[in-house]
């Protein structure tokens, strides 16, 4: 016969896997079995929060954090109270619950990683930076295995050595912290970047870097000290105010340009858009920042409008909706090079949170970025734009369900092609 444990170790794989109508039902029956389950409140929790029933998911905490008040149950509960008082509007009650959550259990890592995310919604990134960093430990501690002769760069002065930046997070990532390298080739005798094959040719063309590498095969010769990319931010000082500064750094190759230039057909009045709907489908949080390439059914309607898929990977060839008359590149897009040379020649790119929208906006060009119910750190929820990219607008899905915040968009681009005259 099952146990409530049983029913609690159900309603955890479930919502690692977004079934949460299904850990609702496996709470609420193992509730019925020991009413005093502190977990089965805080995956229920989890789950309220997921669907946007914050009331209910603000009970569900508070009743666990009563039966578990200093376990493992009530620092779970508090990673998810402050969340959901942030959906709620009230940010100091988020960061008291952070707060309270990190002082029952100091070393847990997904408690300073909301902090964090807490403190860089707000635009407070000196404050963010030391939290976010448990978002990247896993990364720091393979470095370190790979580099045990080396200690890791910490922003200490470095004239006269040769600095490797090393990275082992997303594209995005990367293209969003490329822009400190200019700084970084002032403080360094020699700047080396290691990046994956994708985005060699992006890579070796912003100004600073001696030479770029795979990730994996830099020559030991030829570095005296390693950073990660994602250290840089901090390392340089980033405090939220300094963010366009050096935009656009990417800039597409001018062959690559011409080369590409007869695929996109000639300008005919119409507003060239670019969409890419999908991000990598092992990123754990992708089954909320992706979405359907059906979901833009409400752009097929318009007209003044050529669109262009920006999309690679498994989901590049999914079925576009009736009428929206995409263009696709699948087999002739080589690397991210090809993708900037075709980004350069377009007048918008819509995408979701990917390495697609960072390079539109690393490049200058205008992006809408189409952000889930609960952003990435980086995306302030309260704004439409951001300090990272002065050329990027944010649309955040007021709801859980994606597709009803795309018809807005549709309604923007709408005014958008009015006041080009596009027809």
């Amino acid at each position: 016969m099952w146990k409530a444990l049983d029913y609690a170790d159900v309603a955890r794989f479930c919502n690692s896997y977004g079934a949460h109508a299904t850990t609702i039902d496996a709470c609420r029956i193992g509730l019925s079995l020991d009413p005093d389950n502190a977990m089965l409140y805080v995956y229920r929790a989890c789950a309220y929060d997921e669907f946007g029933r914050l009331p209910e998911a603000v009970a569900d905490c508070e009743a666990a954090i009563r039966l578990d008040p200093r376990g493992p149950g009530a620092v779970l509960a508090l990673i998810t109270l402050a969340l959901v008082r942030e959906r709620q509007g009230d940010s100091p009650a988020a960061l008291e619950a952070a707060h309270a959550a990190i002082a029952i259990e100091p070393a847990d890592r997904e408690a300073h990683a909301v902090l964090g995310t807490l403190r860089a919604w707000h635009g407070d990134y000196p404050a963010a930076w030391p939290e976010l960093e448990c978002h990247w430990i896993d990364e720091r501690m393979q470095f370190r295995q790979r580099f045990p002769d080396l200690a890791e760069w910490n922003g200490e002065a470095i004239d006269g050595r040769r600095l490797l930046l090393v990275h082992g997070q997303g594209l995005g990532d990367l293209l969003q912290m490329l822009r400190y390298v200019p700084r970084l080739r002032e403080r360094a005798a020699g700047l080396l970047v290691e990046c994956p094959q994708s985005m060699l040719g992006l890579v070796r063309a912003v100004p600073g870097i001696d030479a770029v590498f795979v990730t994996g095969t830099t020559p030991r010769d030829r570095f005296d000290a390693f950073g990660r990319m994602m250290t840089l931010a901090r390392l340089c000082g980033e405090d939220g105010t300094r963010g366009h500064s050096g935009v656009p750094y990417i800039v597409a190759d001018d062959a690559r340009k011409h080369a590409w230039a007869p695929r996109l057909a000639p300008r005919d009045g119409r507003l060239r858009v670019g969409i890419a709907w999908a991000g990598n489908p092992t990123h754990p949080n992708d089954r909320r920042r992706s979405i359907p390439l059906a979901a833009f059914a409400p752009f097929a309607e318009l007209s003044g409008v050529r669109w262009f898929s920006l999309q690679y990977g498994p989901r590049a060839n999914d079925p576009a909706p009736a009428g929206l008359g995409l263009t696709r590149f699948v087999d002739a897009i080589g690397d991210m090079s090809d993708t900037a040379a075709i980004i350069a020649q377009l007048d918008l790119v819509i995408s979701i949170d990917t390495g697609v929208a960072h390079l539109a906006g690393a490049m200058g060009i205008p992006v809408w970025i189409l952000l889930p119910w609960r952003p990435d750190w980086r995306w302030s929820p309260a704004a439409d734009d951001t300090p990272w990219y002065p050329s990027m607008r944010l649309f955040h899905a007021s709801e859980p369900s994606w597709p009803a915040r795309l018809p807005d968009v549709a309604n923007a681009l709408t005014a958008l092609i009015a006041s080009k005259g596009c027809h």
